[in-house]
């Protein structure tokens, strides 16, 4: 039998699990991990990786503060293209320009939600035998594991990510708060 539903949205996520599924859009573990190579070679690598981990930390507060302040101002369905929509309906010279502000945030936001996810599983296939390349390097080349085992890894990963979100918003928001957690204690390892 299904359930009834009243039509009300119940909170689910506070403060810190909205910076953290911000700070998981941000991958700091994409673009921070992925440069400690080149950070290695310089002998910069736990220190110079920090500020980046504090900025976006920092950008994650900002959105999320950002967020909760429209959504107080504009009760409704809280996406980033209601929101520039309502904005502008709320000027008397700029209420023309609601609908094409409303277009372009939308499929902005469209477009990213179909790119990031598509490089973000590329980037960890990739990864994936760069690791395995390192630490079996009988196996496999860590330069160039295989564009098999790379695609096959990418397949993985998309599959592994789409479980992790069919779950929810409150099984998704544990996990990033258990990647995040192990990204700031690596780093700290490796500041040390």
């Amino acid at each position: 039998m299904a359930d009834i539903t009243t039509g009300e949205m119940k909170k689910t996520l506070g403060l810190t699990g909205l910076t953290s599924n911000a700070m998981a859009l941000i991958a700091p573990g994409a673009f921070l991990w992925l440069t400690f190579a080149i950070q290695a070679a310089t002998g910069t690598t736990g220190p110079a990786m920090w500020a980046g981990v504090f900025g976006a930390l920092l950008l994650c507060l900002a959105t999320a503060v950002c967020y909760a302040e429209m959504a107080k101002l504009y009760p409704g369905t809280g996406s980033s293209y209601y929101f520039a929509e309502q904005s502008f309906l709320n000027h008397d010279k700029a209420w023309k320009y609601a609908r094409i502000s409303k277009f372009i945030v939308g499929w902005a936001s469209h477009l990213y939600y179909w790119i990031y996810p598509g490089v973000m599983v590329g980037v960890m296939g990739i990864f994936t035998g760069f690791i395995v390349g390192t630490l079996y390097p009988n196996f496999m080349s860590a330069s160039n594991p295989g564009i098999f085992f790379m695609m096959a890894g990418a397949i993985f990963y998309a599959f592994a990510i789409a479980y992790i979100a069919h779950r929810g918003v409150n099984s998704s928001t544990s996990v990033n708060l258990a990647i995040n957690g192990i990204q700031v204690f690596a780093l700290l390892v490796f500041a040390v």
